[in-house]
C-alpha cells in the first residue's frame, strides 16, 4: 500500500493528513467513541499534541470533553445542581461569574495545577483585597466544577482541593462569629424602639424574632395560618427569598426552608403570644398582605407587601445607629458614659431566645 506523504516528502502516519489551506490535522477518537481533529501549522507541532492525545488514551483520560474550558464545566455543573435554592444559585454563580470567570473561564480545565489555584487565590487576597467571606463563596463556586470534571475522567486530581484551607492558614483568616447580642443590650433596643416615632414601626418584628429563634427570611413569609393561638404554637414551613430567580429584576419568593430541619413547630409563650395579638390587631382595618398566591402575611411594609430579609437587615442598622446617636447625646446630658450597643443583625437575635 502507498504511503501518504505531505509536500516535503514526509510520511504521514494514520490520521494525520495536510489541509489544502497547508495546516496539519490528526483526526482520533477518544475512549467514549467521538470522534475528534486537531490541527497545527506545522508537522511537528501536530506530532506533540498527538503524543498528548496518545497519553490521554493511554492514562484513560481522552474523552470528549479533553479541551472542556472552566466556564463550560462551569454551565454543565450548574445544570446538574437544580437542588439549590434561587437565592444560594444567585449567589453561587454571582461569584464564580465576577472573580472566577475573568480569570479561569477561558483556561482548559486540564491544564489547571494545584499552584495555579494557589496563585490564583492569593491574588484574590493580595490584589483585590478580598474577605474570608467573599473568597469562601468563590471556593464553593469552583469546587464542584472540578469535583465533577474528576468524576467525568477529564482530569485525575482535583487542582482546588486542600486550597483554601492552606490559604486561610497562610494569611490566618478566620470567620469572625456573630454571637448573641447581650441581654442588656437587647432590653435598651427594645426599650428605645418601643417609644421612637421612627423606628416603632418594627418592634413587633423585633421581638417576634428574637422570642421565636426564627431566621428573617422564616419571618418575612409568617402568614397568620401559620399561627396557632388555640394551641399556642407557630408552624414554620416556608421562607421568602429576595431574589432575580434567573429574571432580570429582583422579587420576592416563597420557598421551602433552608433544610429540611427548618419545617417545625415552636411553641408560643406568653410574651409572644402578646406581640402577635397586638401585631393582629392593628392589621383590623388593613387589607391582607398578600404577595402572589400567597395572602395574610403577619408583617408587611407601607406597600402592603411582605418585608424582605434585606429590608429588615437595613433597617436593624438604622435602628442601632438611631439608638446610639440619641444614647451619645443622652449621655452628654447626664454627664455619663454612654452605653452603646455594637450591632444587632436580625441572625444574632436566633441565639438569645430571650423572655423579657
Amino acid at each position: 500500500m502507498k504511503k501518504r506523504k505531505d509536500k516535503y516528502g514526509r510520511v504521514l502516519k494514520e490520521g494525520e493528513n495536510l489541509r489544502n489551506d497547508g495546516r496539519y490535522q490528526y483526526r482520533y477518537k477518544t475512549i467514549d467513541n467521538k470522534c475528534k481533529i486537531v490541527y497545527a501549522r506545522t508537522l511537528d507541532e501536530l506530532r506533540v499534541k498527538e503524543q498528548e492525545i496518545q497519553n490521554d488514551l493511554y492514562n484513560g483520560f481522552c474523552n470528549s470533553y479533553r479541551n472542556i474550558t472552566v466556564h463550560e464545566m462551569f454551565i454543565r455543573c450548574a445544570a446538574n445542581r437544580q437542588f439549590l435554592k434561587p437565592r444560594s444559585r444567585e449567589v453561587y454563580e454571582s461569584s464564580y461569574n465576577k472573580h472566577a470567570k475573568p480569570i479561569l473561564g477561558d483556561r482548559r480545565i486540564r491544564d489547571i495545577k494545584y499552584s495555579d489555584m494557589m496563585m490564583f487565590f492569593k491574588y484574590m487576597r493580595d490584589e483585590l483585597h478580598l474577605g474570608i467571606s467573599t473568597m469562601r463563596s468563590v471556593n464553593h463556586s469552583l469546587t464542584p466544577i472540578f469535583k465533577m470534571a474528576v468524576r467525568d475522567g477529564i482530569i485525575r486530581t482535583d487542582p482546588i482541593e486542600g486550597v483554601f484551607a492552606e490559604i486561610k492558614k497562610m494569611y490566618s483568616l478566620k470567620q469572625n462569629k456573630r454571637l448573641a447580642v447581650p441581654k442588656e443590650q437587647l432590653k435598651s433596643l427594645v426599650s428605645f424602639i418601643s417609644t421612637s416615632k421612627k423606628d416603632g414601626r418594627y418592634l413587633n418584628i423585633f421581638l417576634t424574632l428574637m422570642l421565636t429563634g426564627m431566621r428573617v427570611s422564616e419571618m418575612c413569609a409568617l402568614t397568620w395560618n401559620d399561627v396557632d393561638f388555640e394551641n399556642n404554637v407557630i408552624h414554620i414551613n416556608k421562607s421568602m427569598a429576595y431574589t432575580k430567580n434567573g429574571g432580570d429584576k429582583l422579587i420576592r419568593l416563597i420557598q421551602t426552608p433552608k433544610t429540611e430541619s427548618g419545617i417545625r413547630t415552636i411553641p408560643m409563650f406568653i410574651g409572644l403570644r402578646e406581640v402577635l395579638l397586638n401585631q393582629k390587631q392593628l392589621q383590623t382595618d388593613m387589607p391582607p398582605v398578600t404577595c402572589g398566591e400567597y395572602s395574610g402575611f403577619v408583617f408587611g411594609n407601607k406597600n402592603n407587601l411582605p418585608y424582605t430579609a434585606e429590608s429588615i437587615e437595613s433597617a436593624f442598622r438604622k435602628i442601632v445607629k438611631h439608638y446610639n446617636d440619641y444614647e451619645t447625646k443622652q449621655a452628654e446630658t447626664e454627664g455619663r458614659e454612654p452605653y452603646l450597643v455594637d450591632g444587632c443583625s436580625p441572625h444574632q437575635l436566633r441565639h438569645p431566645y430571650v423572655k423579657l
